[in-house]
Parts: C-alpha cells; sequence; structure tokens
C-alpha cells in the first residue's frame, strides 16, 4: 500500500509539471510564453498592398502639388502601384454625386478607365526612359481626383451651377489644380520633367470632364 500510494504520488506530480509547462512554455520558473504563428503574422493592411504612408503622402502631393510634391515625391513613392486611394476616391466623388441627386456610378469609372488607357498610351510614346506601367497611371491620376472631390463635396450644398462666375472660377481652378498635380507626380515619379505639357494637355480635358459632370 505505501509503495502504490508512493507511486501514484510521483505520476500526480509529472502530471502536474506537465500541465504547467504547456501552459508557460517552459520549465517551471521560467516564465516564458510559447511562440505562436500570429506573432509572425504581418498585418492585414500590408498583406493587402495598402502603404498608410504612401497614401498620406500622394494626397498631401496633391493638396500641395508645388511645394510638397517637389519635395517629397521621387520614383521610389511612385513605384508604389497602390489603387486603394484611387478607388476611394472614386467612390466617394460617385457617393457626393448621389447626394446631389446624380448616379453617375458608370460614368465615373467609365471616363476613368477610358482617360487611364488613353493617357498610359501618350506617356509611353513620350517617355525617355523604361515603359510606365498602367498601374502607375491609374495610381496617379486617381490621386489627383481629389480636387474634384472637394468640389462635388461644395456642390452638395449648392449648386455650383446657380453661381455664375463664381462657379466657372470655381470649376476652372479645380481642373487647373489636378492638372498641375497629376503632372508634377509624373514628372517627379517617372522622371519626365521636359514632357509636363505633353502630359499636361489630356490631364486637363480628362479632368474638364469629371468637373462637367459633377457641376452639371
Amino acid at each position: 500500500n505505501v509503495a502504490f500510494s508512493g507511486s501514484m504520488g510521483m505520476s500526480s506530480s509529472i502530471s502536474d509539471t506537465n500541465i504547467h509547462n504547456n501552459h508557460t512554455g517552459g520549465p517551471i520558473g521560467t516564465g516564458t510564453m510559447p511562440v505562436t504563428e500570429i506573432d509572425d503574422e504581418f498585418p492585414i493592411l500590408e498583406e493587402l498592398g495598402v502603404n498608410l504612408g504612401h497614401i498620406k503622402t500622394k494626397s498631401l502631393a496633391v493638396i500641395l502639388p508645388v511645394r510638397y510634391a517637389k519635395t517629397v515625391i521621387d520614383t521610389s513613392i511612385m513605384e508604389d502601384n497602390d489603387l486603394a486611394g484611387p478607388l476611394a476616391f472614386g467612390l466617394l466623388l460617385a457617393i457626393e454625386l448621389l447626394l446631389a441627386g446624380k448616379i453617375q456610378f458608370g460614368y465615373i469609372y467609365g471616363f476613368g478607365l477610358f482617360g487611364c488607357l488613353a493617357t498610359t498610351i501618350v506617356i509611353n510614346l513620350t517617355s525617355p526612359s523604361d515603359a510606365i506601367s498602367v498601374w502607375t497611371v491609374v495610381s496617379i491620376l486617381g490621386y489627383s481626383l481629389l480636387p474634384v472631390n472637394m468640389l462635388a463635396a461644395m456642390n452638395v450644398f449648392y449648386r455650383i451651377k446657380f453661381m455664375g462666375k463664381l462657379g466657372v472660377i470655381l470649376a476652372a481652378v479645380t481642373i487647373a489644380w489636378c492638372t498641375v498635380s497629376s503632372t508634377r507626380l509624373f514628372e517627379r515619379g517617372c522622371n519626365m520633367r521636359d514632357q509636363r505639357y505633353l502630359i499636361g494637355y489630356p490631364n486637363a480635358l480628362l479632368y474638364s470632364a469629371f468637373v462637367m459632370m459633377t457641376i452639371f
């Protein structure tokens, strides 16, 4: 009986030690936690290819094209052809137009797709170096849509077409703003300083279509 109780006590202490080791990941007193697979996983935004830092940088470059884009934007940032910002700005524009009583989802993405493809052809014909991806063009033109979003937000509260000369001035400023921003991004990100006027003209036509869609 003494031997049997002694063996039972020893097996009980061994099982308690194993259970403790399973919970702590090591021997008693070490206090180390096991390394799980969750610790090695990347954040979900990185897995989706969304870089919030680059989105903020490109958005600020559109808002301040003369100062910010000239000093911050370079080829390394523009190589990140993220589409999160352009898709968000396009969807935001569609929602703003919907709030103004216009259902223009198909026109927005239709004009955007045609404009991006046409601009890609023009830019690759005038590019002095490597070929420029269509995703780079979509990213730049999409981010430069931000001033149109501001105009569309203003149009929700007061119709710009009823402002007379002030509405014409706002439309012209928005087109110029988008054109300068997109041209500056192409110039800095794709090394196309000498071709900036050739790029600016089709960009101005594209954003004129978006502005007219917003106002009328």
